[in-house]
Formats: C-alpha cells, sequence, structure tokens
C-alpha cells in the first residue's frame, strides 16, 4: 500500500468514525424519547465527545506520523484541554458545557486557521479548500453555539449535528487533498 492511499484510508476511517458519532447523538432522541431525555447529562455526553476526538486525532497523528503543520496532534491536545475544562467547571456552574464547548470552537478554529496559514506560505491550490473548510466550520460552531441555550434534548441535537458537520468537512477536505495529489485524477481533468 502505497504512502497516499494509507495517509487516505487511516483519515477516512478516523473521520467516518466522528461522523457516525454524530449520527449516533442526534438519534439518542429517537431510542430514548423526548421525556427520558432529561435523565441525559450533556456534560457527560460532551466528554465522551472530546475523548473520541481525542483519541481519533492522537490514532491519525501516531498512524501517520508527524506532518508538516501537526494538526492531528494539536486537535487532540485542545480536544482533551476542552474535555478537562468541562470536568472543572461542571462543579462550578451549570453552563459549564457551553463554555468548554465556545472554547473548543475557537481552540479548533485556531488550528484550522494555522493550517490555512501554512497552506498560503507555499502558494498551495488547497489554500481555497482549507479556507472554505475554515469558514464553514466557524459559521456552523457559532450557530451551534448559540442554539445550545434550551433544553438537553435540543443541546443533544445541536451537539450531534456539530459533530456530523465536523466529520463531512473532514471527509470532503482529505477527498479533496487526495485527489489534488493524485496525477491520474489531474490527467483527467486537464483541458486539452
Amino acid at each position: 500500500m502505497t504512502k497516499n492511499k494509507k495517509k487516505f484510508l487511516v483519515n477516512m476511517i478516523g473521520n467516518l468514525i466522528i461522523f457516525l458519532m454524530g449520527i449516533a447523538y442526534i438519534s439518542m432522541p429517537t431510542y430514548y424519547g423526548i421525556d427520558m431525555m432529561e435523565n441525559i447529562e450533556i456534560n457527560n455526553l460532551f466528554l465522551s465527545f472530546t475523548i473520541i476526538y481525542a483519541t481519533v486525532n492522537l490514532g491519525i497523528f501516531l498512524i501517520l506520523g508527524k506532518n508538516p503543520n501537526n494538526e492531528s496532534i494539536n486537535l487532540c491536545i485542545i480536544s482533551s484541554i476542552s474535555g478537562i475544562l468541562n470536568i472543572i467547571l461542571a462543579n462550578y456552574t451549570e453552563k459549564a458545557f457551553m463554555i468548554s464547548f465556545a472554547i473548543l470552537i475557537f481552540l479548533i478554529t485556531a488550528i484550522k486557521l494555522f493550517t490555512v496559514d501554512y497552506y498560503h506560505d507555499r502558494k498551495d491550490a488547497y489554500y481555497y479548500i482549507e479556507g472554505l473548510c475554515l469558514g464553514v466550520f466557524f459559521v456552523v460552531g457559532i450557530v451551534t453555539a448559540i442554539n445550545m441555550f434550551g433544553s438537553s434534548y435540543l443541546q443533544t441535537m445541536m451537539l450531534g449535528f456539530f459533530i456530523v458537520i465536523i466529520g463531512i468537512l473532514r471527509i470532503f477536505n482529505v477527498s479533496i487533498k487526495t485527489m489534488l495529489k493524485s496525477k491520474r485524477f489531474l490527467q483527467k481533468i486537464k483541458l486539452k
């Protein structure tokens, strides 16, 4: 297996895990029922998300090794920090989930901004794809954070929605990056 195929496969498996976790969160009200959703602790759901997100990114980093901008290991670290912050704040305030979620969005945006800057410095065509994904991620993150004021049913649905969007953006990102690096793909789209 070539290095590019291995990188594509590992990234797609990790991104698929994130996407499926978001689908599971969205479908929770269907399985538990709306009445039982009040018993679900949103801090625990957010903590499970940060643990899985950090583990997936750490796995990608360990399997693929160091990449030029180290996005995977940075996402692992900030996800872990947000989870720990959520645990600490849960003892002091009921809004711990919303605070931790907002901090996670801004930290991920910062990491993605460094990635966009990395590709911009190299005059890479991939810069525009990274910029588009960053913009979509930030807008969806802010919209999700604004809609977190509500019942645990709404919070669970919005967290699941956010995780699904993360998974879709990451799948799109990896797919486009792989296609842009593929000589066969570039030869087929070359204008004559």
